[in-house]
């Protein structure tokens, strides 16, 4: 159900970014969701289309772009993609630390006419 919240919020930031560009109508919002941020692109897009009827952001596509979940070697400071059951530095062995890098969840710009 935090998808719907989500949707809305979304709208809100879309509208507002629209003004401030001068669109009438918003034809593309671009989204960014981390594979640990609890929300589903997919969710979001059916939420959204309930929410945005009536808007300038009725009929937007909503294009996702999905973050892999990062860790951190704490003894290399690599940065690699976590995988299930492994998370041991790829390139020194040592096992990786959280980042925030897979939990975000934001608007990365819209389109619009």
């Amino acid at each position: 159900m935090h998808e719907y919240h989500k949707a809305v919020d979304i709208i809100e930031d879309a509208v507002a970014e629209a003004k401030k560009k001068g669109y009438s109508k918003v034809t593309k919002i671009n989204l960014v969701i981390g594979e640990d941020s609890g929300y589903s692109g997919d969710s979001i897009r059916m939420h959204f289309e309930d929410v945005a009827a009536g808007t300038i952001c009725e009929g937007a596509e909503i294009a996702v772009t999905p973050v892999k979940t990062m860790l951190r070697c704490p003894k290399c400071h690599e940065l690699f993609p976590r995988k299930p059951f492994h998370y041991e530095c790829p390139h020194c062995g040592t096992e990786g630390e959280p980042t925030e890098v897979g939990h975000e969840m934001a608007m990365d710009g819209i389109e619009g006419v």
